[in-house]
């Protein structure tokens, strides 16, 4: 008896946690008000011996290098947001 009710609940939570990232997502995609774009700088960045990075150049300083943990080479990106709702108000 105790079994069948621990799995029920475990069934129910997992249904609402479903259902709550359903909602979730939805909401974030209907979002026309929001633009988040990624652009590529046509560079990668590497590690120095020192710990600090190379310089991403391009984009009138617009470029960051993104790397992840542990690793000696990154990527120099651009992103911009840009929220429009408040433009609107």
């Amino acid at each position: 008896m105790e079994v069948k009710t621990f799995a029920f609940l475990q069934i129910a939570v997992v249904i609402a946690l479903g259902i709550q990232l359903c909602v979730a997502l939805t909401d974030a995609a209907g979002n026309d008000d929001e633009l988040f774009s990624v652009e590529y700088c046509g560079m990668n960045c590497t590690k120095k011996e020192d710990g600090t990075w190379t310089g991403c150049t391009g984009k009138k300083g617009g470029c960051k290098c993104y790397h992840e943990n542990g690793k000696g080479d990154g990527l120099c990106l651009s992103t911009v947001y840009t929220d429009f709702s408040t433009i609107w108000t």
